[in-house]
């Protein structure tokens, strides 16, 4: 379980001297429990990855680093905006579900059939990069056929964070075969529903989608 932390840090381009997040909120941000958070920071503290300073947090490790040189987030930090796997499966379930209910009433024709190429094509994916391809087309697909320009615009926020580089590790340690099967799957019910023009049940499957994604990803919700 480290290795998301690792990987956060990694992520975030944190050096040794910078401190982390306070604890409530790094492990709001990266949908983890307070307890496996503390373990995670007690282990990459015995390797000597970080320094834990009671009253002042905890800071990254590494040669040359003393007590004085540990520093607080930089001033401009909040100008950028960063967002962490946890935030965005909670836009993500507000989003898209209600996205997939208007694909469902607008749909052409040739997008349903697009967005029944890009499953086929999925589900005959070789490789984790391929599969992720056609799993983003489809994706795509649905809020192209929803047809409103501010919610699309929103989604390409979203699709922007995915892309980063703690959200494509995450996918990669997270994602087996059965998995991108069970996908798949999800994927032919929305469809299916969208087909029918039966926006309920667009958006109810599209949001069991998205909460499977996020228990494969993050662990059961707490």
């Amino acid at each position: 379980m480290s290795v998301v932390l690792k990987d956060f840090i990694e992520a975030e381009g944190l050096e040794p001297g910078d401190r982390l997040p306070p604890e409530r909120d790094l492990a709001l941000k990266l949908g983890l429990p307070r307890t496996a958070l503390r373990r995670m920071l007690s282990s990459l503290e015995k390797e000597g990855r970080l320094i834990r300073h009671v009253g002042r947090g905890t800071f990254i490790a590494g040669s040359g680093v003393s007590s004085s040189a540990l520093r607080r987030p930089a001033s401009n930090e909040g100008d950028t905006l960063r967002t962490y796997p946890a935030e965005v499966f909670e836009a993500r379930l507000i989003i898209e579900p209600k996205i997939a209910a208007l694909a469902a009433l607008r749909a052409t024709r040739q997008e349903v059939e697009e967005m029944q190429k890009s499953i086929a094509r999925g589900s005959t994916s070789e490789t984790l990069v391929e599969f992720e391809k056609w799993d983003a087309v489809f994706h795509r697909i649905i809020v192209q056929a929803a047809r409103n320009g501010l919610l699309a615009s929103l989604y390409e926020g979203i699709h922007a964070v995915r892309a980063g580089n703690l959200w494509g590790k995450m996918k990669e340690q997270s994602l087996t075969s059965e998995r991108m099967a069970t996908y798949i799957v999800s994927h032919q019910a929305i469809l299916d529903a969208i087909k029918d023009r039966d926006s309920r049940a667009a958006e109810r499957n599209m949001y069991d989608h998205i909460i499977e994604a996020r228990t494969n990803i993050l662990g059961p919700s707490i």
